[in-house]
């Protein structure tokens, strides 16, 4: 009987040791394809002479951050740092795309940022949260060894390294509350 209980112990340790990793890949691909639309968004402000920078929709973006992860059992602040990592990348990929626009005909291809492009950045950004939430939930922190597969799970071409560094060094501060 102990040994049946030792044998399903050393089991169900396993399956969560090999489904974490599993769910921090699932994580770096909710970010990857947060920052995938953001060719679209370029070029809807673009094509409607729209600044690349908001303030006021980074501040509802980052207040509804805090707030669902406060809701999800994580330090709000800490989220907050990593949101404000991945708008500041969002925003050089939307500047990088804009400059390329410098040197050839904008796009005409129709994108719609209130109705299509933004309600999927909402939902995203809501699966980001709940991701880092069943991340954490076994442990205190993202793990530094994550890091490599982190930077190769990103595919924007406009991403520089220094902006995937930067994200994925405030994924390490996210913690759940205390």
């Amino acid at each position: 009987m102990i040994l049946t209980m030792i044998f399903s112990a050393f089991i169900f340790s396993t399956a969560v040791r090999s489904a974490e990793p599993e769910s921090s890949l699932m994580l770096f691909q909710a970010i990857d394809e947060r920052l995938a639309h953001m060719d679209d968004v370029a070029l809807f402000k673009a094509q409607n002479q729209m600044p690349v920078e908001d303030i006021e929709r980074e501040k509802i973006v980052l207040s509804d951050a805090k707030q669902l992860a406060s809701s999800h059992g994580l330090d709000p602040d800490s989220m907050e740092r990593f949101f404000i990592a991945q708008i500041s990348a969002a925003k050089a990929i939307q500047y990088r795309y804009r400059a390329a626009l410098l040197t050839r005909e904008i796009p005409t291809r129709l994108v719609d940022l209130q109705a299509g492009i933004r309600p999927a950045l909402d939902r995203l950004g809501n699966d980001i949260i709940v991701l880092f939430a069943t991340v954490l939930h076994s442990r205190s922190a993202m793990e530094e060894q994550s890091r490599e597969r982190f930077m190769n799970t990103l595919q924007s071409q406009l991403l520089a390294d220094a902006e995937r560094e930067a994200m994925f060094d405030a994924m390490l501060e996210v913690r759940r509350s205390q």
